[in-house]
């Protein structure tokens, strides 16, 4: 019902007119327009400092939802008791093949999509639990008062990840909702080999590993993260013309260098807080 829900919408400083069209049209929903671009991370971070409810649902602005989708997708939580839900994400060009069924983990610290890129013909309509969701279409509990929902560090990519990993560490439970039906534009934000891109995904992949995994895999990260370096100035410098992507990983690797001493502090803390 309408009465059990608000919708606020975070403009991280569109220059398309998107905020305009919204007050006009739609005035019935809780507009936050931002001077600078803030991120996903941060974005979402304003919105939830801004709404009232115990429970946040993430939707990105490159997805078309089902109308059932948010009654399923709470229906999967309040009959299973999972701390956080996430939805049955399809392709939006084509919605015959999977885009996330929920995410797991990979043993060298890296997420994944369950599905990913496979054809739908009913694998994933059992609701299971779950490592993580992606993040364009995510039930989860309002944070503490005065407490982030997503690390602002990270800005876009990886964030979902890691909230769900320490989510996890702090006794949470995640679930996939087969039913919560989302299309999904996926890499609209900065597309899958942009500089962008490269930078935070590379960056962000190692934070969270140091963050969230055993001195093993935080080791392992870090050394992939070099390693990735390397790679891209080899690619580069073979003639391939991707100085732009090379430079992007290599200040990934710098950036890395610059957080991991806070990020490893807060390590410990930051796991148990999260609920």
């Amino acid at each position: 019902p309408r009465d059990r829900f608000e919708v606020i919408l975070v403009d991280n400083a569109s220059a398309d007119g998107s905020a305009e069209l919204v007050r006009t049209r739609f005035p019935w929903v809780k507009l936050l327009p931002l001077s600078t671009n803030t991120g996903f991370a941060e974005g979402n971070n304003i919105a939830a400092r801004h709404a009232r409810g115990s429970t946040l649902v993430l939707l990105n602005n490159d997805t078309i939802a089902d109308p059932f989708w948010l009654e399923e997708l709470l229906r999967e939580r309040d009959e299973s008791g999972a701390t956080a839900v996430a939805s049955k994400l399809v392709f939006a060009h084509d919605p015959t093949l999977v885009n996330s069924a929920g995410s797991f983990l990979l043993r060298d610290g890296r997420g994944a999509d369950r599905g990913f890129r496979e054809r739908d013909i009913g694998q994933y309509e059992e609701a299971v639990p779950v490592f993580a969701g992606c993040g364009a279409a995510i039930a989860v509990p309002a944070p503490p008062p005065g407490k982030p929902l997503l690390d602002p560090r990270y800005f876009v990519y990886y964030e979902d990840l890691d909230y769900f990993w320490r989510l996890q560490l702090a006794g949470g439970t995640v679930r996939y909702a087969p039913r919560s039906l989302v299309r999904h534009v996926h890499g609209a934000a900065a597309g899958d080999h942009s500089p962008l891109f490269h930078f935070y995904v590379e960056r962000n992949r190692a934070l969270t590993a140091l963050r969230n995994g055993d001195a093993f895999l935080a080791l392992w990260s870090a050394i992939g993260l070099a390693a990735k370096v390397g790679q891209a100035v080899f690619r580069a410098a073979a003639g391939r013309g991707r100085w732009r992507i090379a430079r992007a990983v290599a200040a990934a690797a710098v950036s890395y260098l610059v957080l991991a001493p806070v990020v490893l502090c807060e390590s410990h803390s930051t796991r148990r807080r999260i609920l």
